[in-house]
């Protein structure tokens, strides 16, 4: 699960880095989809899958807001180099 959580992550920092965030809620209801089938076949039950699908939602949030978060920031500094002000050395 540990595993599944970080690849979460990471689908959702990569998502943050291009996508806006409308495009979590189907990623989620597909993971809700696919939540349960796998969860049958790994021989958990319904609730111990759905707490599972959960954890993942929130771990793709998280990495949404990182992946976001990280674009903002190269923004940032890409800009502060682009437009940056000369420096007027003499009065």
């Amino acid at each position: 699960m540990t595993a599944f959580l970080i690849f979460s992550f990471l689908v959702g920092a990569v998502l943050g880095q291009r996508f806006r965030v409308l495009v979590l809620l189907p990623l989620t209801f597909v993971m809700l989809l696919a939540a349960i089938p796998v969860g049958l076949l790994v021989d958990l039950t319904v609730l111990e899958s759905l707490k599972g699908l959960v954890f993942a939602a929130i771990a793709l949030q998280g990495g949404y807001l990182f992946g976001s978060g990280a674009r903002f920031g190269l923004a940032a500094a890409r800009a502060g180099r682009v437009f940056a002000r000369p420096v007027k050395t003499v009065r």
